[in-house]
């Protein structure tokens, strides 16, 4: 990740609190504003110069470094399980994460949580930082969202794959301790076939458990996050088309200014009582505010 201060901190406390026994984060480039959440149970790793010597070099795109960092940590790792997730992506369900763990089966070596996409909607202030409360799930049936997602999102739903802005790929928690051949972004492979398997489709035990990713964490940050894709700052090797076409969106109206660029991050990241009403019925959008100490307790039993 390279996230500020308190988005770290956040990432940090939220994992711990959920029962890991270690939050190993890969920081890309120096970490030096980081180092005073080093503790016993947190270890910032600073992906500089020095690094990526070590490990045969820095590739240029991001998916390629994700790939050697989860190679990395993954040998390192102690616990019988990992969970390889980007800084805005937040495990939550209903059930402890230990309990879901101990379900899977023994066959199973990476199991794939879905992406649940964090969005304001009513109630939310659009102005707090992680302050949505609303999740969106990709939409199931393809043919239903061929036709109808002009109804719910109007001219903006061709920046859109499957009801979401950002990936529908989800992420994996992996067994250690076995042979992998490639350890990706989204799946496992071993000798060119790929190992991971999704939750919800293992049975019911699996159901219940997302991958919340908060890919607008607020206007400012999102807007920085873009603009750095768009100076090429950070470089992607594999983007998906609508991914492109949102790129060529946000880039047009950041060159209008902040209020160009504000319409489209509500267009993209805020639901209308009316959308919000819509979605629920249909079973692709919920609301869970994830950040409440308490709820998390009671996730917890």
């Amino acid at each position: 990740m390279r996230e500020e201060p308190d988005v770290v901190a956040r990432f940090v406390s939220y994992y711990h609190d959920l029962g890991a026994e270690m939050v190993l984060i890969y920081h890309d480039g120096p970490a030096d504003h980081l180092t005073a959440l080093n503790d016993a149970r947190t270890r910032i790793i600073a992906c500089d110069d020095a690094f990526w010597d070590r490990v045969g070099g820095r590739p240029p795109g991001l998916e390629e470094r994700q790939a050697a960092v989860f190679a990395n940590g993954t040998a390192h790792c102690e616990t019988d399980w990992v969970l390889l997730c980007d800084g805005d992506e937040f495990v939550f369900g209903d059930r402890p994460v230990e309990q879901f763990l101990d379900w899977v089966p023994e066959t199973v070596d990476s199991v794939r949580l879905r992406t649940a996409e964090a969005v304001w909607g009513p109630g939310d202030d659009v102005d707090t930082p992680f302050g949505c409360t609303w999740f969106r799930v990709p939409w199931t049936n393809l043919r239903l969202w061929k036709f109808g997602r002009r109804f719910v999102y109007g001219r903006k739903s061709r920046f859109f794959r499957q009801g979401l802005v950002a990936h529908v790929s989800g992420k994996q928690f992996l067994r250690t301790g076995r042979r992998y051949t490639r350890i990706g972004n989204h799946y496992t492979e071993r000798d060119g076939a790929r190992i991971t398997v999704w939750s919800h489709e293992l049975g019911r035990g699996g159901e219940g458990m997302y991958l919340g990713h908060f890919d607008a964490i607020g206007f400012g940050r999102w807007r920085k996050k873009w603009a750095q894709r768009i100076s090429r700052e950070t470089q992607t090797s594999r983007m998906a088309n609508t991914r492109a076409a949102q790129m060529d969106l946000v880039a047009r109206a950041i060159r209008k200014g902040e209020g160009a660029a504000r319409r489209v991050f509500l267009d993209l990241y805020a639901l209308t009582p009316w959308q919000a009403r819509i979605l629920t019925r249909l079973g692709y959008v919920f609301q869970r505010d994830i950040f409440r100490r308490s709820q998390r307790r009671a996730d917890a039993g």
